[in-house]
Protein backbone atom coordinates (compact mmCIF):
# COMPACT_ATOMS: atom_id res chain seq x y z
CA UNK A 1 0.00 0.00 0.00
CA UNK A 2 1.15 3.51 -0.85
CA UNK A 3 0.65 6.63 1.26
CA UNK A 4 -1.71 7.95 -1.42
CA UNK A 5 -3.88 4.82 -0.98
CA UNK A 6 -4.01 5.36 2.78
CA UNK A 7 -4.91 9.02 2.20
CA UNK A 8 -7.88 7.98 -0.01
CA UNK A 9 -9.12 5.52 2.63
CA UNK A 10 -8.78 8.15 5.36
CA UNK A 11 -10.32 10.88 3.22
CA UNK A 12 -7.44 13.28 3.77
CA UNK A 13 -4.41 14.55 1.84
CA UNK A 14 -1.04 12.75 1.67
CA UNK A 15 0.56 15.54 3.70
CA UNK A 16 -1.99 15.01 6.47
CA UNK A 17 -1.22 11.28 6.50
CA UNK A 18 2.50 12.02 6.65
CA UNK A 19 2.08 14.43 9.55
CA UNK A 20 -0.25 12.09 11.41
CA UNK A 21 2.17 9.17 11.15
CA UNK A 22 4.96 11.46 12.38
CA UNK A 23 2.70 12.41 15.33
CA UNK A 24 2.79 16.07 14.31
CA UNK A 25 0.78 18.48 16.52
CA UNK A 26 -0.32 20.20 13.29
CA UNK A 27 -2.90 17.40 12.97
CA UNK A 28 -5.59 17.05 15.64
CA UNK A 29 -5.20 14.17 18.05
CA UNK A 30 -8.46 12.61 16.85
CA UNK A 31 -7.31 12.62 13.23
CA UNK A 32 -3.83 11.38 14.17
CA UNK A 33 -5.26 8.41 16.07
CA UNK A 34 -7.72 7.58 13.27
CA UNK A 35 -5.01 7.60 10.59
CA UNK A 36 -2.56 5.66 12.77
CA UNK A 37 -5.22 3.01 13.46
CA UNK A 38 -6.01 2.76 9.74
CA UNK A 39 -2.29 2.33 9.02
CA UNK A 40 -2.12 -0.56 11.49
CA UNK A 41 -5.32 -2.09 10.13
CA UNK A 42 -3.97 -2.05 6.56
CA UNK A 43 -0.41 -3.01 7.63
CA UNK A 44 1.02 0.23 6.23
CA UNK A 45 4.67 0.98 7.05
CA UNK A 46 6.30 4.37 6.46
CA UNK A 47 9.30 4.16 4.13
CA UNK A 48 11.82 5.70 6.51
CA UNK A 49 14.70 5.56 4.03
CA UNK A 50 12.73 7.52 1.44
CA UNK A 51 11.65 10.07 4.03
CA UNK A 52 15.21 10.48 5.27
CA UNK A 53 16.44 10.98 1.71
CA UNK A 54 13.89 13.73 1.13
CA UNK A 55 14.78 15.41 4.43
CA UNK A 56 18.52 14.92 3.86
CA UNK A 57 18.82 13.08 7.17
CA UNK A 58 20.12 9.61 7.97
CA UNK A 59 18.50 9.27 11.42
CA UNK A 60 21.74 7.53 12.41
CA UNK A 61 24.16 8.58 15.15
CA UNK A 62 27.75 7.34 15.01
CA UNK A 63 29.23 6.24 18.35
CA UNK A 64 33.02 5.91 18.29
CA UNK A 65 35.18 3.97 20.74
CA UNK A 66 38.80 5.18 20.44
CA UNK A 67 41.36 2.46 21.13
CA UNK A 68 44.46 4.65 20.81
CA UNK A 69 45.90 2.43 18.11
CA UNK A 70 46.16 -0.70 20.26
CA UNK A 71 45.58 -3.72 18.02
CA UNK A 72 44.86 -5.86 21.13
CA UNK A 73 42.25 -3.47 22.56
CA UNK A 74 38.79 -4.95 23.02
CA UNK A 75 35.63 -3.05 23.95
CA UNK A 76 35.18 -5.16 27.08
CA UNK A 77 35.84 -2.58 29.80
CA UNK A 78 32.65 -2.55 31.91
CA UNK A 79 32.71 1.24 32.14
CA UNK A 80 32.79 1.59 28.34
CA UNK A 81 29.99 -0.96 27.96
CA UNK A 82 27.87 0.72 30.62
CA UNK A 83 28.41 4.10 28.96
CA UNK A 84 27.49 2.63 25.58
CA UNK A 85 24.29 1.20 27.06
CA UNK A 86 23.44 4.56 28.59
CA UNK A 87 23.90 6.34 25.24
CA UNK A 88 21.79 3.69 23.47
CA UNK A 89 18.98 4.10 26.01
CA UNK A 90 19.09 7.90 25.65
CA UNK A 91 18.92 7.64 21.84
CA UNK A 92 15.99 5.25 22.08
CA UNK A 93 14.19 7.65 24.45
CA UNK A 94 14.85 10.50 22.03
CA UNK A 95 13.16 8.46 19.31
CA UNK A 96 13.82 7.87 15.62
CA UNK A 97 17.59 7.47 15.53
CA UNK A 98 19.67 4.33 15.18
CA UNK A 99 23.16 3.81 16.59
CA UNK A 100 26.15 3.02 14.38
CA UNK A 101 29.00 1.69 16.54
CA UNK A 102 32.59 1.95 15.33
CA UNK A 103 35.98 1.16 16.86
CA UNK A 104 39.38 1.32 15.26
CA UNK A 105 42.63 -0.42 16.16
CA UNK A 106 44.97 0.83 13.44
CA UNK A 107 47.80 3.17 14.33
CA UNK A 108 46.48 5.90 12.02
CA UNK A 109 45.05 8.60 14.31
CA UNK A 110 43.18 10.29 11.44
CA UNK A 111 40.42 7.67 11.55
CA UNK A 112 38.11 9.98 13.52
CA UNK A 113 38.48 12.70 10.89
CA UNK A 114 37.92 10.11 8.14
CA UNK A 115 34.76 8.84 9.85
CA UNK A 116 33.40 12.40 10.21
CA UNK A 117 34.13 13.13 6.57
CA UNK A 118 32.91 9.94 4.90
CA UNK A 119 30.17 8.36 7.01
CA UNK A 120 26.53 9.32 6.50
CA UNK A 121 25.47 10.11 10.05
CA UNK A 122 23.58 13.05 11.55
CA UNK A 123 26.03 13.34 14.43
CA UNK A 124 28.85 11.64 16.32
CA UNK A 125 29.35 10.71 19.98
CA UNK A 126 32.90 9.77 21.00
CA UNK A 127 33.26 7.83 24.24
CA UNK A 128 36.71 8.91 25.45
CA UNK A 129 39.27 11.40 24.15
CA UNK A 130 42.16 8.96 24.44
CA UNK A 131 45.13 10.68 22.76
CA UNK A 132 43.08 12.00 19.85
CA UNK A 133 42.61 15.63 20.92
CA UNK A 134 44.11 17.05 17.69
CA UNK A 135 42.07 14.73 15.50
CA UNK A 136 38.88 15.57 17.42
CA UNK A 137 39.55 19.27 16.84
CA UNK A 138 40.07 18.60 13.14
CA UNK A 139 36.83 16.60 12.95
CA UNK A 140 34.93 19.42 14.69
CA UNK A 141 36.20 21.87 12.08
CA UNK A 142 34.44 19.82 9.39
CA UNK A 143 31.12 21.15 10.72
CA UNK A 144 30.22 17.71 11.96
CA UNK A 145 27.94 17.72 15.02
CA UNK A 146 30.08 15.88 17.58
CA UNK A 147 30.10 15.49 21.37
CA UNK A 148 32.93 13.81 23.26
CA UNK A 149 32.94 12.13 26.67
CA UNK A 150 36.10 13.49 28.23
CA UNK A 151 37.90 16.36 29.91
CA UNK A 152 37.44 20.01 28.97
CA UNK A 153 40.70 21.29 27.46
CA UNK A 154 41.71 24.95 26.91
CA UNK A 155 42.01 24.83 23.11
CA UNK A 156 39.26 22.39 22.23
CA UNK A 157 36.91 23.05 19.33
CA UNK A 158 34.52 20.22 20.14
CA UNK A 159 31.86 19.90 22.83
CA UNK A 160 32.56 17.72 25.87
CA UNK A 161 30.51 16.08 28.56
CA UNK A 162 32.59 14.70 31.42
CA UNK A 163 32.90 14.20 35.13
CA UNK A 164 34.85 16.42 37.53
CA UNK A 165 38.06 14.42 37.29
CA UNK A 166 40.15 16.79 39.41
CA UNK A 167 37.61 16.60 42.25
CA UNK A 168 37.54 12.82 41.91
CA UNK A 169 41.31 12.55 42.43
CA UNK A 170 41.14 14.85 45.46
CA UNK A 171 38.26 12.91 47.00
CA UNK A 172 40.14 9.61 46.70
CA UNK A 173 43.31 11.03 48.26
CA UNK A 174 41.54 12.91 51.08
CA UNK A 175 39.59 9.77 52.01
CA UNK A 176 42.79 7.76 52.37
CA UNK A 177 44.56 10.60 54.18
CA UNK A 178 41.74 10.69 56.72
CA UNK A 179 42.54 7.06 57.51
CA UNK A 180 46.12 7.97 58.35
CA UNK A 181 47.65 6.61 55.15
CA UNK A 182 50.90 8.37 54.30
CA UNK A 183 52.62 6.51 51.45
CA UNK A 184 50.62 6.83 48.24
CA UNK A 185 50.94 5.06 44.90
CA UNK A 186 49.08 6.03 41.73
CA UNK A 187 48.28 3.67 38.85
CA UNK A 188 47.19 5.21 35.54
CA UNK A 189 48.53 6.73 32.32
CA UNK A 190 48.66 10.51 32.87
CA UNK A 191 49.04 11.19 29.14
CA UNK A 192 45.26 10.84 28.99
CA UNK A 193 43.46 14.14 29.78
CA UNK A 194 40.98 12.64 32.25
CA UNK A 195 43.63 10.63 34.08
CA UNK A 196 45.94 13.65 34.24
CA UNK A 197 43.26 15.69 36.03
CA UNK A 198 42.64 12.87 38.54
CA UNK A 199 46.38 12.69 39.12
CA UNK A 200 46.60 16.45 39.68
CA UNK A 201 43.76 16.33 42.20
CA UNK A 202 45.52 13.53 44.07
CA UNK A 203 48.85 15.38 44.10
CA UNK A 204 47.29 18.62 45.34
CA UNK A 205 45.57 16.78 48.20
CA UNK A 206 48.92 15.30 49.23
CA UNK A 207 50.56 18.74 49.10
CA UNK A 208 47.84 20.26 51.26
CA UNK A 209 48.38 17.48 53.81
CA UNK A 210 52.11 18.21 53.90
CA UNK A 211 53.11 14.92 52.31
CA UNK A 212 55.83 14.72 49.68
CA UNK A 213 54.91 13.38 46.25
CA UNK A 214 56.96 10.31 45.36
CA UNK A 215 57.34 9.89 41.63
CA UNK A 216 58.70 6.36 42.00
CA UNK A 217 55.25 5.30 43.21
CA UNK A 218 53.50 6.41 40.02
CA UNK A 219 53.17 3.88 37.23
CA UNK A 220 51.56 4.47 33.85
CA UNK A 221 49.48 1.37 33.14
CA UNK A 222 46.08 2.21 31.66
CA UNK A 223 44.75 -1.28 31.01
CA UNK A 224 43.45 -3.97 33.34
CA UNK A 225 45.52 -6.83 32.02
CA UNK A 226 48.86 -8.56 32.46
CA UNK A 227 50.42 -5.13 31.90
CA UNK A 228 48.60 -3.77 34.95
CA UNK A 229 49.53 -6.79 37.03
CA UNK A 230 53.17 -6.39 36.01
CA UNK A 231 53.12 -2.69 36.84
CA UNK A 232 51.77 -3.09 40.36
CA UNK A 233 53.96 -6.16 40.89
CA UNK A 234 57.02 -4.09 40.08
CA UNK A 235 55.99 -1.52 42.68
CA UNK A 236 55.40 -4.21 45.31
CA UNK A 237 58.83 -5.72 44.72
CA UNK A 238 60.61 -2.38 44.92
CA UNK A 239 62.03 -0.89 48.11
CA UNK A 240 59.42 1.88 47.99
CA UNK A 241 56.73 0.84 50.44
CA UNK A 242 53.19 2.20 50.14
CA UNK A 243 50.01 1.81 52.15
CA UNK A 244 47.54 3.55 49.82
CA UNK A 245 46.79 3.07 46.13
CA UNK A 246 44.65 5.22 43.82
CA UNK A 247 43.93 3.93 40.32
CA UNK A 248 42.47 5.68 37.27
CA UNK A 249 39.86 2.97 36.71
CA UNK A 250 38.06 0.24 38.64
CA UNK A 251 39.44 -2.51 36.41
CA UNK A 252 42.97 -1.36 37.21
CA UNK A 253 42.06 -1.40 40.91
CA UNK A 254 40.71 -4.94 40.69
CA UNK A 255 43.90 -6.06 38.90
CA UNK A 256 45.97 -4.32 41.58
CA UNK A 257 44.09 -6.04 44.40
CA UNK A 258 44.86 -9.41 42.80
CA UNK A 259 48.55 -8.51 42.57
CA UNK A 260 48.60 -7.34 46.20
CA UNK A 261 46.96 -10.56 47.38
CA UNK A 262 49.33 -12.67 45.27
CA UNK A 263 52.23 -10.83 46.89
CA UNK A 264 51.00 -11.93 50.32
CA UNK A 265 49.60 -8.59 51.49
CA UNK A 266 46.04 -7.77 52.47
CA UNK A 267 43.55 -5.15 51.25
CA UNK A 268 42.72 -2.95 53.10
CA UNK A 269 44.83 -3.95 56.13
CA UNK A 270 48.20 -3.42 54.45
CA UNK A 271 47.17 -1.31 51.47
CA UNK A 272 43.91 0.60 51.00
CA UNK A 273 42.70 0.88 47.40
CA UNK A 274 40.35 3.35 45.70
CA UNK A 275 39.33 2.91 42.07
CA UNK A 276 37.55 5.17 39.61
CA UNK A 277 34.24 4.79 37.67
CA UNK A 278 32.16 2.85 40.24
CA UNK A 279 31.26 0.14 37.74
CA UNK A 280 28.66 -2.44 38.75
CA UNK A 281 31.42 -5.02 39.31
CA UNK A 282 32.80 -2.86 42.17
CA UNK A 283 29.99 -4.23 44.36
CA UNK A 284 31.10 -7.82 43.73
CA UNK A 285 34.91 -7.76 43.86
CA UNK A 286 36.76 -9.20 46.86
CA UNK A 287 36.90 -7.05 48.85
CA UNK A 288 34.24 -4.78 47.45
CA UNK A 289 35.86 -1.78 45.83
CA UNK A 290 35.79 1.83 47.01
CA UNK A 291 35.47 4.01 43.95
CA UNK A 292 34.83 7.47 42.57
CA UNK A 293 31.48 7.34 40.85
CA UNK A 294 30.73 8.61 37.36
CA UNK A 295 27.00 8.82 36.70
CA UNK A 296 26.67 6.92 33.43
CA UNK A 297 22.90 7.46 33.20
CA UNK A 298 23.30 11.25 33.36
CA UNK A 299 26.32 11.01 31.06
CA UNK A 300 24.46 9.16 28.30
CA UNK A 301 21.48 11.50 28.54
CA UNK A 302 23.66 14.62 28.40
CA UNK A 303 25.76 13.34 25.51
CA UNK A 304 22.62 12.77 23.44
CA UNK A 305 20.98 16.05 24.52
CA UNK A 306 24.08 18.09 23.66
CA UNK A 307 24.42 16.33 20.32
CA UNK A 308 20.87 17.18 19.30
CA UNK A 309 21.41 20.76 20.43
CA UNK A 310 24.32 20.90 18.01
CA UNK A 311 22.30 19.30 15.21
CA UNK A 312 19.43 21.74 15.66
CA UNK A 313 21.22 25.00 16.54
CA UNK A 314 24.91 24.49 15.75
CA UNK A 315 25.80 25.41 19.34
CA UNK A 316 26.07 23.64 22.71
CA UNK A 317 27.94 24.24 25.95
CA UNK A 318 30.32 21.82 27.65
CA UNK A 319 28.89 20.04 30.70
CA UNK A 320 30.61 18.67 33.80
CA UNK A 321 29.00 16.02 36.01
CA UNK A 322 29.81 15.98 39.72
CA UNK A 323 31.81 13.10 41.20
CA UNK A 324 31.35 11.41 44.57
CA UNK A 325 33.21 8.79 46.58
CA UNK A 326 31.55 5.45 47.34
CA UNK A 327 33.32 3.76 50.26
CA UNK A 328 33.41 -0.04 50.33
CA UNK A 329 35.60 -2.81 51.69
CA UNK A 330 38.86 -1.99 49.90
CA UNK A 331 39.36 1.15 52.01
Amino acid sequence: MKMSDLAIIAGVSKSTVSRALADSPRVTQETRERIQNLAKEHNYRLDIRARNFRQKKTLTIGVLLPSNGRADWLATDPFVLEMLGSVADALEAHGGHELLLAKHTDNDPSWIEEFARTRSVDGIIVIGQSLYHTQLNNAAEQNQAMVVWGAELPDQKYVTVGSDNYRGGRLAAKHLLAQGRKNFAFLGDIRYPETKLRYQGYRDALKEAGLAYRSELTTDSEYASDIALASIGKLLRSESRFDALITSSDMLAISAIKAINDYGLSVPKDISVVGYDNITLANYSTPTLSSITQDRLSAGTLLVEKLFELIKTGKAKNMMINTELVVRGSS
